[in-house]
């Protein structure tokens, strides 16, 4: 490496990959990212390449490490080091996979065979939901959304195979080919369980009439992310009276979660259509609906022939994989999933400097305080108001790379050589540990994220914001690099998470975590408008010729990107009025701080995995998660030379800012 590259290093970013063809006042994304996205492919074995992906392969490869330590030992029984190494090793022996075949679902094959009635069906129901099987609907623990410090059954749309309800319904191009790939799918995999080709083309006809059945009563996705909307407590009198056939005490008591005063109904005309399903539908078509979610849910845990059929459609047909990743990466994935805090017990041991957590802490209180004076300087927002919003500021907890304390997973049995009874294992306990979260106060301890995952998170019943230790690295987080590039990078991120606080959804809750509204309705209205132009600005992006960006779908996440660069820029000006100012490699502070922004979005995406993501992901494609935020920034303006006439310039009213 020569010396000028070393310095490139070392202030974290690589000019290398700036495309000095592209104006930065035209496409700034394409211009800091151009020669990047030009110079690599994305890996037969992904359906997309970029900084979020890359940080994942390097942490993988960290976690092989730690993996492949523990597989040269023998270690206690009970300890995580013996419960990670053998879960990794099920998932890795093939030949065991192989030889045990079909037979860990059989006693579940066997429970739908012997169905006979509807009492029968109803009672099967909760037994598959223990074991993760997800027919029909879904029932999960939350927390209580108005009475934040409490846990309360969620009971909420499913049944589908396919991701998105609109693959049943839409008739366009790809969601035609996304369902008859589907259709096709039904048939290889029922063949591959044992059924002949009659009977295959008897259960694809079966399922698809249930699924598109329940996918019409479904709400969409935009209606999903109004919490008004999906919030609907009901008393177990209220809900034996609306479901009659359903017998939802009967069902929760075999769920596990014993006698239930009241539920949340997340989508109670779903629940009305499975009410009428199991009243209308013979009871051989609803015992082949179940049996096919049972072999589709385990697929992947079974044997070649199965993991192969799984993955061509969830994966090369959905989102464009053409190839597997290594089996080492696969079984890392099982352990990923099974004892997450667990691997990352381990992991952070390893990796997660003192350091690090002490430079991130300063980091989320300079944006703090950038976003205190940002609420100050509001001037559509009234007093009373603003006062709410710098309690609930004051009030979010900040979590930093691990949590204070671990999950356990004793009690555990985990076998070596039977990969998915581990599975199934590892699912029941926690069912069982999500059971028992119903005779406890809300524990705002627990973490939704493993510290080996690269991503953050807000959580609005928290109230807190989330950053896992693998996050914390370069280039999002360096704490060798410039100052610039670390508040564009994981600045920009910090500020994201804060901003989800105030974004269309976050902003329904108060300070403790409670779907309470805390807004003037005059206040509320200017918000609404001020949104609503943002959601028109992504609604104008195209994609692809005649697809376009949801801004509806993805407005919080869009408001979050704005408001995140925003407040992230204001605090690093103010980490140069303490610390000087100076130039670097020609560019500016300021241009530094874009380019960190930048270099965090860049992304090469698989065209099928795109598609799939405009209807599914609350997140607008990289391109626009840069241009989009850019283009209403007078800062980014200032710092580039942006002009009327350049592509990114907006006039200044029709630029949006909130935050």
């Amino acid at each position: 490496m020569s010396t000028s590259d070393k310095a490139t290093k070392k202030w974290g970013f690589d000019v290398r990959t700036i495309d000095p063809r592209v104006r930065p006042q035209d496409d700034f994304y394409r211009y800091a990212n151009g020669r990047w996205l030009k110079n690599h492919k994305i890996p037969p074995a992904e359906s997309r390449w970029g900084t979020f992906i890359m940080l994942r392969y390097d942490t993988d490869s960290k976690l092989r490490t730690i993996v492949s330590d523990l597989l040269a030992a023998e270690h206690p029984k009970g300890t995580i080091e013996r419960t990670v190494a053998d879960i990794y090793r099920s998932a890795a022996d093939l030949a065991a996979r192989e030889k045990k075949g079909t037979k860990p679902i059989e006693p579940l094959q066997k429970l739908i065979a012997s169905i006979s009635t509807i009492e029968e069906l109803l009672a099967a129901i909760p037994l598959l939901h223990k074991t993760g099987i997800g027919c029909f609907f879904g029932t999960a623990v939350d927390q209580d959304a108005k009475q934040s410090q409490n846990y309360i059954l969620h009971v909420y749309q499913g049944g589908l195979g396919m991701p998105e309800r609109d693959y049943y319904l839409e008739n366009t191009p790809e969601a035609r080919r996304v369902r008859e790939a589907y259709m096709l799918h039904i048939e290889k995999l029922c063949r591959l369980f044992g059924l002949q080709r009659s009977g295959a083309k008897r259960m694809r006809k079966i399922v698809m009439s249930v699924e598109t059945r329940l996918a019409r009563a479904s709400m969409n996705k935009v209606e999903r992310r109004d919490p008004d909307k999906t919030y609907h407590k009901k008393s177990m009198a209220e809900l034996e009276a609306e479901f009659p056939l359903l017998r939802l005490k009967r069902y929760f008591r075999k769920f596990g979660a014993g006698n239930q005063r009241a539920v949340i109904l997340m989508q109670p005309t779903f629940m009305r259509e499975v009410n009428d399903l199991l009243a209308d539908t013979p009871l051989p078509e609803l015992r082949a609906y179940m049996e096919w979610h049972l072999f589709n849910e385990t697929a992947g845990l079974l044997s070649r022939k199965f993991v192969r059929e799984n993955f061509h459609f969830y994966a090369t047909v959905l989102t464009g994989v053409k190839k597997m990743r290594p089996l080492w990466r696969r079984a890392l994935g099982a352990v990923n999933g099974t004892v997450p805090e667990a691997l990352g017990r381990l992991y952070v041991e390893k990796h997660f400097t003192k350091r690090a957590k002490k430079m991130m802490d300063g980091l989320v209180s300079d944006l703090f305080t950038a976003y205190e004076v940002r609420l100050k300087k509001l001037d559509w927002m009234s007093a009373g108001t603003k006062k709410k919003a710098f309690e609930k500021l004051i009030m979010m907890t900040r979590k930093i790379g691990y949590p204070a304390r671990f999950k356990s997973y004793a009690g555990l049995v985990v076998r070596r050589d039977d990969f998915a009874g581990n599975m199934l294992r590892s699912q029941e306990l926690e069912h069982r540990r999500e059971m028992r979260k119903l005779k406890k106060p809300v524990d705002r301890n627990e973490w939704f994220m493993s510290p080996q995952t690269v991503n953050a998170y807000f959580n609005p019943g928290m109230n807190e914001i989330v950053f896992p230790a693998a996050i914390l690295q370069p280039p999002f987080f360096d704490p060798e690099a410039d100052m610039g590039v670390n508040y564009g990078a994981i600045g920009y991120t910090i500020g994201h998470e804060i901003t989800h606080s105030f974004d269309d959804q976050g902003s329904k809750f108060d300070g403790m975590g409670n779907l309470k509204s805390w807004w003037t309705l005059k206040d509320r209205k200017r918000f609404d408008k001020k949104a609503a132009l943002v959601a028109r600005q992504f609604d104008a992006y195209e994609i692809a010729p005649g697809m376009h960006v949801n801004g509806k779908l993805t407005l919080g996440e869009n408001i979050a990107d704005l408001g995140g660069i925003s407040i992230a820029f204001d605090a690093y000006q103010a980490h140069l009025a303490r610390h000087g100012r100076a130039n670097k490699a020609g560019f500016t502070p300021e241009q530094r701080f874009f380019l960190g922004c930048a270099q965090g979005e860049r992304e090469l995406t698989r065209s099928e995995f795109l598609k799939m993501i405009v209807l599914t992901d609350p997140h607008s494609p990289s391109e626009f998660r840069v241009n989009g935020p850019l283009s209403n920034l007078p800062e980014f303006y200032e710092a580039f030379g942006v002009r009327r006439g350049d592509k990114l310039y907006r006039p200044p009213k029709s630029r949006a800012k909130i935050w």
